[in-house]
Protein backbone atom coordinates (compact mmCIF):
# COMPACT_ATOMS: atom_id res chain seq x y z
CA UNK A 1 0.00 0.00 0.00
CA UNK A 2 1.61 3.19 -0.86
CA UNK A 3 0.03 6.72 0.53
CA UNK A 4 -0.49 9.33 -2.17
CA UNK A 5 0.50 12.88 -1.96
CA UNK A 6 -0.42 14.10 -5.66
CA UNK A 7 -3.92 14.17 -5.28
CA UNK A 8 -4.90 17.66 -4.71
CA UNK A 9 -7.06 18.19 -1.26
CA UNK A 10 -9.59 20.13 -3.62
CA UNK A 11 -9.75 17.15 -5.62
CA UNK A 12 -9.98 15.24 -2.33
CA UNK A 13 -12.81 17.46 -1.05
CA UNK A 14 -14.51 16.77 -4.01
CA UNK A 15 -14.21 13.30 -3.76
CA UNK A 16 -15.36 12.87 0.48
CA UNK A 17 -18.17 15.63 -0.35
CA UNK A 18 -20.22 12.95 -2.57
CA UNK A 19 -19.96 10.26 0.10
CA UNK A 20 -22.48 9.33 2.51
CA UNK A 21 -20.01 9.53 5.10
CA UNK A 22 -18.85 12.81 5.18
CA UNK A 23 -22.79 14.30 4.79
CA UNK A 24 -23.38 15.43 8.59
CA UNK A 25 -19.61 17.10 8.40
CA UNK A 26 -19.59 20.87 7.81
CA UNK A 27 -16.99 21.83 4.52
CA UNK A 28 -14.59 23.32 7.62
CA UNK A 29 -14.22 19.82 9.37
CA UNK A 30 -13.98 17.97 6.09
CA UNK A 31 -11.16 20.43 5.06
CA UNK A 32 -9.62 19.99 8.46
CA UNK A 33 -10.03 15.88 8.41
CA UNK A 34 -7.95 15.89 4.52
CA UNK A 35 -5.27 18.38 6.17
CA UNK A 36 -4.48 17.04 9.39
CA UNK A 37 -6.19 13.78 10.20
CA UNK A 38 -7.02 11.54 6.79
CA UNK A 39 -4.44 9.84 5.02
CA UNK A 40 -4.85 8.16 0.72
CA UNK A 41 -3.47 5.33 0.57
CA UNK A 42 -3.28 3.70 -3.30
CA UNK A 43 -3.07 -0.44 -3.14
CA UNK A 44 -2.77 -2.52 -6.07
CA UNK A 45 -5.17 -5.65 -6.65
CA UNK A 46 -4.38 -8.59 -4.72
CA UNK A 47 -2.62 -5.96 -2.04
CA UNK A 48 -3.65 -7.39 1.53
CA UNK A 49 -4.98 -4.11 3.47
CA UNK A 50 -5.41 -5.48 6.56
CA UNK A 51 -4.52 -9.51 7.76
CA UNK A 52 -6.85 -11.55 10.08
CA UNK A 53 -5.51 -11.68 13.58
CA UNK A 54 -3.85 -8.19 13.59
CA UNK A 55 -3.46 -5.74 16.35
CA UNK A 56 -4.26 -2.48 14.01
CA UNK A 57 -6.87 0.37 15.68
CA UNK A 58 -7.14 1.85 11.63
CA UNK A 59 -10.15 2.47 9.54
CA UNK A 60 -10.66 2.70 6.36
CA UNK A 61 -12.92 4.15 3.61
CA UNK A 62 -13.29 3.05 0.14
CA UNK A 63 -13.13 6.02 -2.35
CA UNK A 64 -12.65 4.18 -5.05
CA UNK A 65 -12.31 0.38 -6.04
CA UNK A 66 -13.28 -2.84 -4.20
CA UNK A 67 -12.26 -4.58 -1.11
CA UNK A 68 -12.76 -8.14 -0.36
CA UNK A 69 -13.23 -9.43 3.40
CA UNK A 70 -11.94 -13.02 3.87
CA UNK A 71 -11.73 -14.79 6.94
CA UNK A 72 -8.82 -16.80 6.47
CA UNK A 73 -9.57 -19.11 8.97
CA UNK A 74 -12.40 -20.06 8.02
CA UNK A 75 -11.20 -19.34 3.66
CA UNK A 76 -15.06 -17.91 3.76
CA UNK A 77 -15.42 -14.71 1.88
CA UNK A 78 -17.59 -12.39 3.76
CA UNK A 79 -18.01 -9.88 1.48
CA UNK A 80 -16.98 -7.30 -1.00
CA UNK A 81 -17.09 -3.45 -0.27
CA UNK A 82 -16.77 -0.61 -2.78
CA UNK A 83 -17.08 3.14 -2.75
CA UNK A 84 -18.64 4.74 0.25
CA UNK A 85 -18.24 1.60 2.24
CA UNK A 86 -15.66 1.46 5.20
CA UNK A 87 -13.99 -1.44 6.68
CA UNK A 88 -11.74 -2.25 9.67
CA UNK A 89 -14.30 -0.33 11.78
CA UNK A 90 -14.62 -3.01 14.16
CA UNK A 91 -10.83 -2.94 14.98
CA UNK A 92 -10.91 0.46 15.20
CA UNK A 93 -13.74 0.75 17.87
CA UNK A 94 -12.76 -2.31 19.95
CA UNK A 95 -8.77 -2.21 19.88
CA UNK A 96 -9.30 -6.04 19.59
CA UNK A 97 -7.07 -8.02 16.88
CA UNK A 98 -9.05 -8.25 13.11
CA UNK A 99 -11.91 -10.89 12.92
CA UNK A 100 -10.90 -10.98 9.24
CA UNK A 101 -8.34 -9.73 6.28
CA UNK A 102 -8.99 -7.07 3.48
CA UNK A 103 -7.69 -7.98 -0.43
CA UNK A 104 -8.09 -5.02 -2.63
CA UNK A 105 -10.04 -7.00 -5.70
CA UNK A 106 -8.85 -4.18 -7.46
CA UNK A 107 -6.90 -1.16 -7.22
CA UNK A 108 -7.94 0.48 -4.82
CA UNK A 109 -8.17 4.48 -3.08
CA UNK A 110 -8.76 4.52 0.60
CA UNK A 111 -8.82 7.04 3.14
CA UNK A 112 -6.84 6.00 6.56
CA UNK A 113 -7.92 7.32 9.82
CA UNK A 114 -6.45 6.00 12.72
CA UNK A 115 -7.63 5.92 16.49
CA UNK A 116 -4.78 8.22 17.36
CA UNK A 117 -5.91 10.87 14.66
CA UNK A 118 -9.64 10.43 15.76
CA UNK A 119 -8.54 11.15 19.18
CA UNK A 120 -6.71 14.60 18.00
CA UNK A 121 -9.92 15.79 16.82
CA UNK A 122 -12.53 17.94 18.36
CA UNK A 123 -15.00 16.32 20.37
CA UNK A 124 -17.78 17.47 18.33
CA UNK A 125 -15.95 16.09 15.10
CA UNK A 126 -14.58 13.42 16.86
CA UNK A 127 -18.62 12.38 17.28
CA UNK A 128 -19.57 13.10 13.82
CA UNK A 129 -16.74 10.36 13.05
CA UNK A 130 -18.19 7.88 15.24
CA UNK A 131 -21.90 8.06 14.07
CA UNK A 132 -21.03 8.00 10.74
CA UNK A 133 -19.09 4.64 11.80
CA UNK A 134 -22.70 3.81 13.85
CA UNK A 135 -24.86 4.56 10.31
CA UNK A 136 -22.85 2.58 8.36
CA UNK A 137 -22.77 -0.02 10.41
CA UNK A 138 -26.48 0.08 11.03
CA UNK A 139 -26.76 0.25 7.40
CA UNK A 140 -24.49 -2.76 6.78
CA UNK A 141 -26.99 -4.73 9.15
CA UNK A 142 -30.15 -4.01 7.57
CA UNK A 143 -28.11 -5.28 4.19
CA UNK A 144 -27.24 -8.72 7.00
CA UNK A 145 -31.36 -9.43 7.56
CA UNK A 146 -32.59 -9.20 3.91
CA UNK A 147 -29.93 -11.49 2.65
CA UNK A 148 -31.28 -13.67 5.32
CA UNK A 149 -34.20 -13.30 4.39
CA UNK A 150 -33.93 -14.06 1.05
CA UNK A 151 -32.66 -17.61 2.29
CA UNK A 152 -35.39 -18.61 4.45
Amino acid sequence: MKQVNKLSRLKLLEIINRLDFFRQFSLEERRLLLDDRLEVYFCKQNFRVFREGEVDATFYLVLNGRIRIVQQGRNRILGVVGAGDFLGEGAFITQAPRSASAVAEEDSLLLRLDINALRSLSSATREKVKDAIIAGMAKRIVQLNERLQSLV
